[in-house]
């Protein structure tokens, strides 16, 4: 029996195929040049080793109440996360305007959400290995896990992912707007690695920080999943710290539903697709 062609198939359905499509692109693009995904992997190998030597000089034997190994372990995860889903929902309309193919994009019938979407979901897939590769280095380097309630350490994670792809959702119709798209990621990458407590804990943070570290939703998760597997928290303990994290989400993604439709309506009023 033949397939049913995509236009006759029903909504939900085109959604799925057109985000696997779309998944399947991005994660082809990505592995197209060997350099390309050893850069990717070395990364945050790299950028690991790099800061807990950092600790280890500076003297700190702990830092937010654990090892420095174990606390910037859940931060690479945290950071992994966001920069990749974010980088890669974020770019993801400012790519097809760089390649020539915003114009199509926008005049097609399919959901612009589901696009960025599925080049958030295709960035985290697609560096799943060096997820397991900082766990390894992580443990070899002193790491160690406290885990009593495996149910908070998975919302805690999927918190962390919702948290980047709402951002990243945000960032794609911004970064569009702003026609600038590369100099605003760049200015704002070093502040949200702090503000986000990746790096350094968010309580250590000036006081006069703490509220604009608040609405970036990454912190709190980054905080639930530091209490979720290296303090041993259960789900009831962490449940404030989630409400925070997929709240703020809900905010940014919102923000990001309104800015993607200002760059529909400005780019189809002006007839000049390609300058959005």
């Amino acid at each position: 029996m033949s397939a049913v062609p995509l236009e006759f198939r029903g909504g939900l359905a085109y959604h799925w195929a057109t985000l696997v499509a779309t998944v399947r692109m991005h994660l082809e693009v990505d592995t197209l040049y060997p350099t390309n995904v050893l850069q990717q992997a070395l990364f945050p190998v790299l950028s690991y080793v790099t800061w807990r030597v950092t600790y280890t000089v500076s003297g700190r034997s702990t830092v937010g109440g654990v090892g420095p190994s174990a606390f910037l372990l859940v931060g690479m995860v945290g950071l992994l996360t966001w920069r990749l889903t974010v980088l890669g929902s974020g770019y993801s309309i400012e790519d097809e305007r760089s390649e020539g193919t915003i114009g199509a994009l926008f005049l097609t019938p399919v959901s612009r959400a589901v696009i960025i979407l599925g080049h958030g979901l295709a960035s985290f897939a697609g560096m799943l290995p060096t997820y397991a590769v900082i766990v390894i280095v992580g443990f070899l380097i002193g790491a160690r896990l406290d885990v009593t309630d495996p149910l908070a350490v998975a919302l805690a994670l999927l918190s962390i992912v919702v948290a980047s792809l709402s951002i990243g959702f945000a960032l794609a119709g911004l970064f569009i707007l702003s026609r600038r798209g590369n100099l605003v990621a760049n200015s704002l990458q070093s502040p949200i690695y702090f503000l986000a407590g990746f790096i350094v804990p968010r309580t250590e943070l000036p006081e006069w920080l703490r509220p604009l570290s608040n609405i970036l939703p990454a912190g709190p998760a980054v905080d639930a999943l530091r209490a979720s597997t290296l303090s041993g928290a259960t789900l009831g303990g962490i449940s404030h710290t989630l409400g925070l994290a997929f709240g703020t989400s809900a905010l940014w993604a919102l923000i990001g539903y309104l800015s993607l439709r200002r760059v529909e309506y400005a780019a189809k009023r002006s007839g000049q697709l390609e300058l959005y």
